[in-house]
């Protein structure tokens, strides 16, 4: 009698299709197929409709985190006497459709130059007009350095950017099957869980209060976690902050768990946000203040322009999401004073500099002694 190995992907859809729920260590193991390249695609792709459909739990998440984590390459921020750096990361689900500015990336760089080091970890565009990685590209910096030049980036500048396919081989894999199917997987779920540099502190911006709830549970869930992570969403549907609504927080870390909501007063108030030119996320292509953007040209573009001190709806959200963060990292005491910090940032062109000066060093490859 032959006996057939063990298949997690298999017995994971068999699981679902009985109405079961999977545990962390039955999603890590079905996860760890995928990632090393020895999945049928069919079962795969089976296996992320039905997780889809049931509606995925935060067990599964966290287990689809340790599988990822697991085979990633590690990133570790150090200063110059090698001594371990509390980093922040800013980033979102995407998937949001709504094809804007590069605000996460905006607001990291706002973040980096009110002196907090940031590790950005992202991507190129999946569903979006410009990803983290082809925006940073138009504005010169090098998303292809060796880890020695990441390095140099984050302890001269203050920020540097960890190209996802360099520090996931095994997301590779995921990719044609996850393009088979027409709905967003847990793997858009699990990206702002895997910053290779394991952030100390994170905002990360959801589609939806489940989604929010769903990161949140799988936080907490984790036993390596943000020291503080804020898990942001809206009514709008886009992952980033929108100071004009109702942002709704999950706060996760040491002490932190708890829910609760920002409103625009909390952000500077209305009439701030108006004499910053906000008008709404749904103006006409012809209004000014369109956070829309076609290529990442045009959203390298806009975060120039918005450094040079334009005024509008771009301004007025990167304040907010740069402001949340610096609350979020706790070197804002509140979230004014936090969007404050960021817009003294940007007026005083401590912002506009620091692109340039980041596209220079990620060029540059310094000896170990640098």
């Amino acid at each position: 009698m032959t006996v057939r190995p063990f298949d997690p992907i298999g017995e994971a859809v068999r699981i679902c299709r009985a109405g079961g729920n999977l545990t962390a260590r039955a999603a890590a193991a079905a996860i760890g197929v995928i990632l090393d390249g020895q999945a049928d695609h069919t079962l795969a792709a089976a296996f992320l409709t039905v997780i889809h459909e049931r509606g995925e739990t935060a067990a599964m998440l966290a287990g689809a985190v340790a599988a990822v984590r697991a085979r990633m390459v590690a990133f570790d921020p150090t200063d110059a006497d090698g001594r371990r750096l509390q980093v922040l990361d800013t980033c979102g689900t995407g998937g949001d459709g709504a094809h804007t500015v590069n605000i996460s990336t905006a607001a990291a760089i706002v973040v980096a130059a009110c002196g907090v080091p940031v590790v950005k970890h992202g991507n190129r565009a999946a569903s979006s007009s410009s990803g983290s990685a082809d925006v940073l590209t138009e504005l010169g910096v090098d998303i292809d350095a060796p880890p020695a030049t990441l390095e140099h980036c984050l302890r001269n500048v203050g920020i540097t950017f960890l190209f996802a396919p360099k520090f996931h081989h095994g997301l590779r894999h995921a990719a044609p099957i996850r393009k088979q199917l027409p709905f967003r997987t847990i793997f858009n779920l699990v990206g702002p869980l895997v910053n290779p540099a394991r952030p100390a502190y994170q905002l990360i911006g959801t589609t939806s209060d489940a989604a929010a709830k769903l990161i949140a549970g799988a936080l907490e869930e984790m036993t390596e976690r943000p020291l503080s992570a804020a898990v942001v969403s809206n009514s709008e549907g886009v992952d980033e902050i929108l100071p004009a609504g109702t942002t709704r927080v999950r706060w996760v870390g040491d002490g932190l768990d708890r829910n609760e909501e920002w409103r625009p007063d909390q952000f500077g108030g209305r009439s701030d946000l108006e004499r910053d030119g906000w008008r709404g996320l749904e103006p006409s292509a012809a209004d000014p203040v369109d956070l829309r953007v076609a290529s990442p040209r045009e959203s390298a573009d806009r975060i120039r322009a918005l450094f040079e001190g334009e005024r509008g709806a771009l301004r007025s959200i990167v304040i907010a999401n740069a402001g949340a963060a610096l609350y979020a990292a706790g070197v804002a005491p509140s979230l004014l004073e936090g969007c404050q910090s960021a817009k003294e940032a940007i007026d005083s062109g401590a912002a506009a500099k620091l692109p340039a000066a980041w596209a220079r060093l990620s060029r540059e490859h310094p000896t170990p002694l640098d």
